[in-house]
């Protein structure tokens, strides 16, 4: 009975993303520890078997949850869109600083957030392993644009990963903020009207700004209709990536 079961699911499009949904539910309500896999099974409208069969156990099923969060598959999707293309060091920030804040614009998902602070309560480590392996070498890829900038000229800062930190941070928080704010006088002053360019122009021209060489205008380069075309391309994909996951 179980195997005809499986059997019904297991070519299933629309199965193994019902089961993520419910995982990603089922740990923000009870984080890791309460979870349980048969809970998320009943959640999913699924046989537990078919759990097993796509995520193996429940630390499996949670690290995949934790991949969502950190957009896994955004590199290679820009990577690919890109492979063509010559950037100089302010094109690729340009580049960088766009995917950045309308990847994020209203995906923030509060769903998400708890588990976080689920992770945080509960000692964060696997949470810092997904730091290390999806976090941090898209920070150092966003690095080596200012270092490679540094040298050309283009740029001039101390600490190329702190400038990275904080534009990421910033975007971030912002982007967080709404769900706290919402519903209070400060809400429209921030968001009122707001389709993401308000912050990626902020984030920018700030970015820009501090990069500037002593003596030298901030110059914010000028993207052609090709490389904005792929901009837009680029962000479909990963939204109907992101769409697809939900």
């Amino acid at each position: 009975m179980v195997i005809g079961y499986m059997e019904e699911f297991k070519y299933s499009k629309e199965s193994r993303t019902v089961i993520l949904q419910a995982a990603k539910t089922e740990f923000a309500e009870k984080g890791y520890d309460g979870a349980r896999l048969s809970l998320i099974a009943k959640r999913a409208g699924v046989n537990q078997a078919l759990i097993h069969y796509y995520f193996s156990n429940k630390e499996k099923l949670y690290h995949e949850v934790l991949q969502y969060l950190f957009h896994h598959e955004e590199i290679s999707i820009i990577r690919e869109h890109l492979k063509d293309v010559t950037l100089n060091p302010k094109e690729a920030l340009f580049t960088a600083i766009y995917i950045l804040v309308y990847l994020h614009h209203n995906a923030i998902d509060p769903e998400i957030n708890k588990i976080i602070s689920w992770e945080l309560a509960q000692g964060g480590d696997k949470f810092k392993m997904l730091l290390t392996d999806y976090m941090l070498p898209k920070l150092n890829m966003l690095s080596q644009v200012i270092q490679e900038g540094i040298e050309s000229g283009d740029f001039e800062t101390d600490d190329p990963f702190l400038v990275v930190f904080n534009l990421t941070n910033m975007v971030l928080s912002f982007e967080n903020s709404k769900q706290y704010l919402k519903d209070t006088p400060w809400y429209d002053r921030f968001y009122g009207g707001d389709n993401g360019k308000k912050l990626f122009e902020f984030a920018l021209k700030s970015t820009f700004k501090s990069l500037a060489p002593k003596h030298k205008a901030c110059e914010i380069p000028h993207i052609n209709e090709d490389l904005q075309h792929k901009l837009e391309e680029i962000m479909q994909k990963l939204k109907n990536n992101s769409e697809h996951e939900k």
